[in-house]
């Protein structure tokens, strides 16, 4: 009869992890402001950085005041100003 009394401690023991998992807070997410970069060409370079047919999204905090100039005063370029999320630190 022990082992039916374990395997029933046992089982509730798995559901309240499942429960607790379930429950637990997750990684908070934060919106950042963002440049979203599609170019006329592939490989395409300006402010340090490649572009393409595909979207590119660089995070404005990541890029210098000089950067963020090259990229959106180029005519070749097409941006848009983005928010994403990330995971908050």
């Amino acid at each position: 009869m022990s082992s039916t009394n374990e395997n029933k401690g046992a089982d509730a023991a798995a559901t309240k992890k499942q429960d607790d998992a379930k429950t637990a807070p997750k990684a908070q997410a934060k919106k950042v402001k963002a440049l979203q970069v599609v170019s006329a060409r592939e490989g395409f370079r300006r402010g340090g950085h490649v572009f393409g047919r595909d979207a590119v999204v660089l995070k404005i905090e990541d890029l210098t005041k000089e950067q963020i100039k090259q990229i959106k005063d180029e005519r070749l370029l097409a941006v848009s100003e983005v928010e994403i999320e990330v995971a908050a630190e």
